[in-house]
């Protein structure tokens, strides 16, 4: 006869994880009786023999790796079935017990026999047999118990339990818990119960993988954890892959509750033209908004480099402090070679905020030595800069302000020679906005003081107040725009030089309209929303000379499509184009009719020039016979779901060629399939910077080809060849192998790349890389690399295969 009574909580907590970075504990609760409710017949609610335990050679293995495995005949290692009454729920804390067989005497003792099934609140107990002993407080089950609560299950061969104390065991416990999208399992030869939130697990094993995966695990002599303070202590533990232990330590502590915990993070390790580089960081969680970590490693053919960061985050401000430092370098002979990165941003009020960036290095070749080819080409210039920005409504419209001190380390090429920007010390910018019906007012003003070591100095000051009309409706726009460039300078004295002051004011007009025109058009056999975009800018500024004004930080555009409708062909403030020209240009795009978005879109523009002179980028003005432009074209998107091309022209109607083109075309069916072929040619390109300070142009002509394919299940080749023609020589070289696990419990990167670092000078680097679930990665990830190197590229262990 079964009986229905009343329980308190009892707690058999499950506190597993391994690393600094990554674990969580779950509770599995087991109710404990008071006194007896008066008795209620229920039938069983399943038959009796379904979870009986196996015979004792069929117990869990500690022994092997496939102890995860569901495919074994012991019905130990399956993930086990949770039988429940399907009765009506009961009230809040009532506990129903059904089985073959209960008896027992009130307030001494409780035997339920036969299919146990114990359920309270959202907990589900199973079990062959379950004792309750009211004099001891104590709760026996077995010969097999399974206990569900709250996602996690936990069965073993059998469960002791004191409620006073909270203290117990139980032997040869599995667990399997899924909470916040990770799961976990677990088998250990026996769970201690220590007292209130105090765990002690003996001779554990687990992982974060699916059902029957035991590719890999964490083995552990003992793991103790407590709730109270949310750490946990792991003892002679082991990382198996594969059947292989790779790493192993004699003691780890990690966090209960997936709160970030200091401790040992996994090793970096790589390969290369440096020989064998490893890194051992050590993390330090030292407040909820402050940490950093201590990365000491090696290099092999260099010698030991310390390395560290720290991270802080408040409120109103946040900020990270980097940096690396090589005592003494074997390869370049040099000492003390480091680099220091800091970057602070801070909201010092509503409208006021601010930061400082700053980069050093140790010398000229550090980039070179230590970083890759995408690093070299873009730390050229290191950044070091103070800013505030302060922004507010004034006067009815809105104002942006700014002040900034800006200064350089420049590093030199393999020549030896360097071109080092002028330093800012300070710049002074503000812009004001107000719109008055069609009219937009914009005022900007700036203050910039120049300053550089060997070459003239100076102060900036430019005004360009204007006016922009904007006329438009559904079909069309027409926008006038009015305004005047004032610039001042006063000049410094330098060598042959002397002060002098300078002036330039120049009236601009432009007018930019276009029409955009729709249509329904069916293109093989799909259905498109085609637009046709033609588009007028007129633009007149008269011509002067500006050979007398220094240059500080102008340069000029690229010739582009966007470039035929901006007023100045120059960035910067130094230098303003003459102009008199008309651009005639259109665009056909191809839409989804559906929901809008862009498929395909091309162009073609040509300027009109209605003058022959021009303010070239030294101030001179050229004066040569010309009526129209080079013209540019260019057509980008998807010729299908799988392909995309695009294709960039500048052509010179002058000289009848072409000054340069790029072709690309991609071919993309799935995530983790892609292949892909670019082409780029230039005339006149620039090179490299020579001693002497001045450019080398050349002609380039390169074929990039990049790809990414699966060449079975779960496995990846990844590769790119970027090759120069002009020069004969490969610029990149790339080839490598990623898999991942059936269920993606844990992948894995073999990656080989060689590269140019300078005109005469080239590296090698090999990356590997482990990547568990939900755990960690072991090696040097080079998805980055990938990223950059393979147009479309997937990573590998996010592709979903059948």
């Amino acid at each position: 006869m079964a009986r229905l009574f009343s329980l308190k909580p009892l707690v058999l907590a499950l506190s597993v994880g391994f690393g600094a970075g990554g674990a969580y504990a779950q509770n599995a609760s087991l109710p404990q009786p008071a006194d007896y409710e008066p008795a209620r017949a229920t039938p069983p609610a399943v038959q009796s023999g379904e979870n009986r335990r196996p015979a004792d050679q069929d117990k869990l293995s500690l022994g092997d790796t496939c102890l995860f495995c569901q495919h074994q005949a012991s019905e130990a290692n399956k993930q086990p079935e949770i039988k429940r009454s399907g009765e009506d729920p009961l009230p809040q804390d009532y506990t129903r017990v059904i089985a073959d067989k209960v008896a027992g005497q009130s307030k001494v003792a409780v035997r339920a026999e036969g299919d146990v099934i114990i359920e309270r609140n959202q907990e589900v107990l199973n079990a062959d047999w379950a004792d309750y002993d009211q004099t001891s407080d104590t709760v026996r089950a077995g010969d097999r118990f399974t206990l569900y609560q709250d996602g996690s299950t936990v069965s073993g061969d059998t469960l002791v339990y004191n409620l006073k104390d909270n203290t117990g065991s139980s032997e040869y416990v599995r667990v399997d818990a899924e909470k916040d999208g990770r799961r976990l399992q677990s088998v250990s030869e026996k769970a201690e119960m220590k007292g209130k939130g105090l765990y002690k697990l003996i001779n554990t094993k687990f992982n974060t993988c699916s059902p029957g995966d035991a590719s890999w695990f964490i083995k552990a002599k003992s793991i103790e954890t407590d709730q109270e303070t949310g750490i946990g202590v792991a003892k002679d533990a082991s990382l198996v892959f594969g059947g292989v232990p790779v790493l192993y330590t004699p003691w780890a502590d990690f966090p209960l509750n997936g709160h970030r915990k200091s401790g040992l993070l996994v090793p970096t390790l790589s390969t290369g033209s440096d020989g064998l580089e490893l890194a051992l960081p050590y993390y330090f969680n030292l407040a909820p908004n402050l940490d950093a970590t201590f990365r000491p490693g090696i290099i092999s053919s260099r010698g030991v480099q310390l390395g560290g960061q720290v991270r802080y985050l408040e409120p109103k401000f946040n900020g990270v402090i980097d940096g690396d430092w090589m005592p003494h370098d074997k390869k370049r002979h040099e000492n003390n070679r480091y680099q220091i990165k800091f970057d602070h941003n801070h909201q010092l009020t509503d409208k006021l905020s601010g930061g400082i960036s700053f980069n050093q290095v140790s010398d000229d070749n550090y980039y070179r030595d230590f970083y890759g080819r995408e690093d070299i080409a873009s730390n050229v210039n290191l950044n070091r800069q103070l800013w505030l920005n302060y922004g507010d409504n004034i006067w009815g419209g809105s104002f942006d302000g700014a002040l900034n001190v800006q200064k350089y380390q420049t590093l030199a090429n393999q020549n030896g020679y360097k071109d080092e920007p002028y330093a800012i010390m300070p710049r002074l910018t503000g812009r004001w906005q107000k719109t008055i019906g069609k009219a937009n007012i914009n005022v900007f003003s700036q203050f910039t003081r120049f300053v550089h070591d060997s070459k003239q100095d100076g102060s900036r000051t430019v005004l360009y107040p204007s006016v922009r009309w904007d006329f438009n409706n559904q079909w069309g726009y027409i926008r006038p725009k009015i305004g005047v460039h004032a610039t001042y300078y006063d000049l410094g004295s330098f060598g042959n030089q002397s002060s002098r002051r300078v002036s330039r004011v120049l009236p601009i007009f432009n007018v930019d309209t276009g029409m955009t025109f729709e249509r329904n058009a069916n293109v093989f056999g799909k259905a498109y929303l085609q637009t046709l975009e033609p588009r007028l800018f007129y633009n007149y500024i008269p011509t002067k000379s500006q050979n007398d004004l220094p240059n500080f930080d102008t340069s000029e555009n690229s010739f582009s499509y966007n470039q035929l409708f901006r007023e100045n062909l120059y960035v910067g403030n130094d230098r303003i184009n003459s102009a008199n020209s008309l651009t005639a240009a259109a665009q056909t795009r191809f839409l989804n009719p559906n929901n809008g978005a862009e498929l395909f879109r091309a162009g073609i523009g040509q300027k009109f020039y209605f003058k022959n002179d021009n303010v070239l980028l030294d101030g001179s003005v050229g004066r040569y016979e010309r009526s129209q432009s080079d013209w540019v074209g260019f057509a980008h998107g998807k010729l299908s779901d799988s392909i995309h091309a695009g294709f960039d022209i500048h052509y010179n109607q002058n000289e009848s060629r072409a000054e340069s083109y790029a072709a690309t075309v991609r071919y993309n069916p799935e995530p983790g399939k892609v292949l892909s072929a670019r082409y780029k040619y230039g005339r006149n390109e620039r090179i490299y910077l020579q001693s002497d300070g001045n450019y080398f142009y050349d002609k380039i002509r390169q074929i990039d080809l990049a790809a990414q394919w699966p060449i079975r299940k779960n496995l990846y080749a990844v590769a790119r060849y970027n090759y120069e023609i002009q020069a004969k020589k490969p610029l990149e070289i790339l080839v490598g192998a990623e898999y991942k696990s059936d269920c993606g419990c844990w992948s894995a990167s073999l990656v080989g790349q060689r590269y140019v670092t300078g005109e005469n000078s080239r590296k090698n680097a090999v990356f590997f890389n482990l990547q568990l679930k939900d755990l960690s990665n072991l090696g040097n990830n080079p998805f980055e690399k990938l990223r950059l190197a393979i147009p479309g590229y997937s990573k590998t262990n996010e592709v979903v295969t059948p």
